[in-house]
């Protein structure tokens, strides 16, 4: 797989922009954490930061699955929609309850 042909210059340098801006979200919130600072803000942007990193590793995923049988490439998706809701639903639900107890 050519880094050059299918953007992969991109892809690795969006890769590296969200890694950083994950490894700064995550660092804030354990920072928080110990003076019992917890932020819904901070806890849902974690959960944009993780959902963009699956993104990127789902496009470099589908660059092996795509040659593959229906079956393969079915699956694929199946499993990428079970990790994003898996990661988005906990961050709704949280910020639902968060917004119940301060209205």
């Amino acid at each position: 797989m050519s880094d050059n042909g299918r953007g992969g210059r991109f892809w690795g340098f969006l890769a590296f922009l969200v890694t950083m801006f994950a490894a700064v979200l995550y660092l804030l919130a354990m920072v928080l954490g110990f003076f019992d600072l917890h932020s819904a803000l901070i806890n849902s942007m974690q959960s944009v930061a993780s959902v963009i990193m699956i993104c990127i590793v789902s496009v470099f995923g589908w660059r092996f699955v795509k040659s593959r049988s229906l079956t393969w490439r079915l699956l694929y998706v199946l499993l990428i929609l079970a990790v994003v809701a898996s990661v988005v639903v906990p961050s709704v639900v949280d910020i639902v309850h968060y917004y119940q107890q301060n209205a």
